[in-house]
Parts: structure tokens; sequence; C-alpha cells
């Protein structure tokens, strides 16, 4: 998914999208030592799931607690189900029999609550917002199985792992006994697992059996920091790409393939054709890719979910200035000197110097100013192998007509097929509004719509581009 930069709201998860969090340092650290001392017993009860709605004022925001009582010390993770199923760990973390404390300092973000009544209710405050969360036992969304008929016949697939100079991903590969070509499926911003659970549905595992479908094996993993995988995070968008290369050569070793290439969905459209161009792939598959510089796309989607929401001009123009200021001090700043630059600029615009210094520290990472920098017009010019391109008729976080005029236009005369989905989301699943709101509502992880184009598309393409 790409990480939204819209109304810079006090509740940083907004903002987050599905990007990764800061990392903590400084003052805001805590070291292993104060981790342990600060943690007491904790009811046995609050082991498990849990699912709230905060009333964020012009909003609704349904949040999900993931709770692991069985290790040496409890681990907890808030979910964003309306920002794309965005994973935010918590660095603290306090059990007192019934009463739960958490907290990220680096998001300015922390929730006190009680344990009573088979509920946990609470305090959530951030920014200049407090107000009560309730989280209440978690019921899992109903999933869509694949039929007898599409199953991939390696069932859950063969897991391998891809080593990295200072890491290790973990995978699975999955695909038809005699397949034609194989793909490495490439993730949207920020960490996801192998099988992008995005707000309770397995996204790219759908999407791993759909290529099954088309004669396709493919190779999808964890990506760094989640599930199996263990890697630092990425300073840079060529260290994803470098890790797609990496699993490229395993999806070679392990199936004997000679034609091979990349489906990359969001941001992993733009990181599936640097991989591309780097490994000397056959051929690259979008969904919903980023093929725009970033200032331009987040300027096109922060005017389509403010629009969306019901607000008027107002807004968005007071927004776009807000962004523009934004965009100036990280295009301005030097070395290190982003997250500052940013703080100050928003506390200039009357921010909350807690939500300010939050959205510096997010926004001023070294990740996300070299997206900035980042070139995906450049990466699509450079790849002479065909290019199938996907994009979602009610997506409001890549708009379709400008994200594929903007593809063809840097293709040019190069082999570029693209479709508009009809009555889908930044995710491919039925949706009335396209809103994130609405993510996991379909009550599927791919629509039945989408997985057909994207399963006759792909056997056009691997005609084309795996035929000896």
């Amino acid at each position: 998914m790409i990480r939204t930069l819209t109304t810079l709201l006090p509740i940083a998860i907004l903002a987050v999208a599905c990007g990764s969090p800061p990392e903590q340092s400084g003052s805001d650290a805590l070291s292993e030592t104060e981790r342990v001392q600060a943690l007491s017993p904790a009811d046995p009860a609050f082991d498990g799931r849990w699912a709230g709605v905060l009333d964020a004022g012009a909003e609704q925001l349904r949040l999900e607690l993931e709770i692991d009582l069985s290790g040496d010390e409890p681990s907890l993770i808030l979910i964003s189900v309306d920002q794309g199923g965005a994973r935010v760990p918590m660095s603290i973390v306090r059990f007192d029999g019934a009463e739960l404390h958490f907290s990220t300092p680096g998001l300015a973000l922390q929730y006190d609550g009680v344990l009573e009544g088979g509920v946990i209710t609470g305090t959530f405050n951030q920014g200049g917002l407090s107000t009560t969360l309730v989280f209440e036992p978690h019921e899992d969304q109903t999933r869509d199985e694949p039929s007898a008929e599409t199953a991939p016949v390696y069932g859950e697939g063969v897991v391998v792992e891809v080593a990295l100079e200072d890491g290790v991903l973990e995978g699975v590969l999955t695909g038809p006994t005699a397949p034609r070509a194989g793909l490495v499926l490439i993730s949207g911003s920020g960490p996801q697992d192998r099988d992008g659970n995005i707000a309770g549905h397995p996204v790219y595992a759908a999407i791993a059996d759909a290529m099954a479908e088309a004669g396709v094996a493919s190779l999808r993993y964890d990506d760094r920091g989640v599930g199996g995988s263990d890697a630092p995070p990425p300073l840079t968008p060529a260290d994803l790409a470098d890790d797609a290369v990496r699993a490229l050569e395993v999806l070679q070793a392990e199936t004997g393939l000679s034609c091979v290439g990349y489906l990359g969905h969001s941001e992993g459209g733009f990181l599936g054709l640097l991989a591309a161009n780097e490994s000397e792939a056959d051929f690259m598959i979008t969904l919903a890719g980023q093929h725009q510089d970033m200032e331009t796309l987040l300027y096109d989607q922060s005017e389509a979910l403010i629009r969306a929401s019901g607000q008027g001009e107002d807004a968005v123009e007071a927004n776009r200035e807000l962004q523009t200021r934004v965009f100036q001090a990280i295009d301005q700043a030097g070395p290190g000197e982003a997250p500052a630059a940013i703080e100050a600029v928003l506390i200039e615009l009357g921010l909350p110097e807690a939500a300010a210094r939050q959205q510096g520290a997010m926004w001023g990472q070294p990740y996300a100013v070299a997206m900035f920098e980042g070139d995906p017009a450049a990466a699509a010019v450079a790849f002479e192998g065909p290019v199938l391109a996907l994009f979602a008729e009610r997506d409001l976080q890549v708009l379709p007509e400008a994200a594929q005029a903007a593809l063809l236009d840097a293709r040019g005369d190069k082999p570029t097929r693209t479709v508009i989905v009809p009555g889908v989301d930044h995710i491919f699943e039925d949706s009335e509004t396209g809103s994130p709101a609405e993510y996991g509502a379909a009550g599927h992880a791919l629509s039945p719509t989408a997985r057909a184009i994207l399963i006759e598309e792909t056997r056009t393409l691997i005609d084309q581009a795996c035929t000896d």
C-alpha cells in the first residue's frame, strides 16, 4: 500500500497507512533492561485478538490488538483495519493483572485500559486527541477458500528462504504442476507478511492462487522484520529491490524456470521495475502500481480521500498548502535533517508539538526521504520487456487514470498493456466507494472480476514474454 500524507492529523496511525513506524531513538527509546523491568504479570484472558472502533471526530477508525503472552515478554501490535491493515508494534507494553498500558513514544501514542467483563475499556491518547476506546474479543471475518479446481497443487506451498547480506527472508513457493513461468510477488509499502493479510483478507495469497491457475509459479515472502523474516529495516527502495532480485534467484533455483518476472502491488510496482532492471527479468506485472513520483501521487491521493470524506475545496486547498510546505522541507533538508525540518514546519502551521514530532520522525526517516527522490518513470523507461498493468476503478490511493497515463507516457512504444478493473478498490476487492474504510468488507480477498481479468491477461502476457 502507498502511505498517505493527507491532513496530518494528530492521529499518527492515520498517517502511517501501510508504512513502517519510525524507529525509536534517544530519550524515546526503551532499553531491553528497562522494558523487562516495566512488565508485570498479565491476566491470561488478555492473550488473543481484540477489536475496537476509535472515534477520531471526522471519521471512525476500526482498530485491532494482537496480544501474545506466550513469550518471555508480552507482545502487542496495534492494527489499523481502515488503513489497509497497518501493523504498528508497541515499543512499551505493561500489564498489572487486569490493567494494560501500551505506547510508542515516536508516535506520541498511548493507551491505558482495564479488562473487565470480557472487554478492555480505556483511554486512547495521541497528539490533541483523548477519547474512550473499548476493545472486544475479535471475531474473524469470513474468508473465501480456494476451490478444489483452483487451489495450487502445492497446497499451502513449499517454504523457502532468501539469504540477504544482513538477514534472511522466509517465503512460500506455490504453483501448478508444470508452470510455464515464474514470478516473485512484491508487496506494497510497509512491512507485510507473505499472505498480504490486509483488513483480515489474505490478498497476496489469493493473487498467488490466481497465478497458479494462469500457469505461473510464484514466490511471496514476509517483508523484513515480519513473520519468518529477520533483517534490518530498509534505508532505500533499492534495498527492497535487491531483496526481490535475490528472491528471483531462489525461485529459479527451486523451479528451474528460465522465463521469470515480477508482480508488484502498489509501491511494489515501482520496486518491481527497479528489480526487473537489475535482474534482467522477462516480464513485469503491476497491480495498482506506483508509476508517479511521490509528490504527485500524494497530492492526487490526498485530494481524492478528502473529497470522498465529504470535505470541501477549502479543506483540499489547505491540505495542499500543508503538503507543499512539508515536501519543500524534505527537499531542502540536509542529510539527517529532515525530521527536524518537517517538525518545525508543522509547528509553524499550528500542529501540536507532539504530533509534529511524530510526523517528522515518520516522513523524515531515510526510507521516506529516499522515496521522494525515487523516479518511477525512469524505472519504467529502462525496462525493455513487456509490462501488464492492472488498475482499480475505485482506487483512492493510486488514482487509476492518472497512474495509467503516467505509465503509458513513460513506456512510449515499449510493449505495455493496461486494464482498469471495474468496481474494485486499491486491494482489488469489490467496493462501493473505494474508501480504505471499506477494505475487508467485501467478504473476499480478491474480486471475482479482478481474478478473472488477472488470469486471462497473465496468460496472454506469458504467451508474449515466454515464447522461445
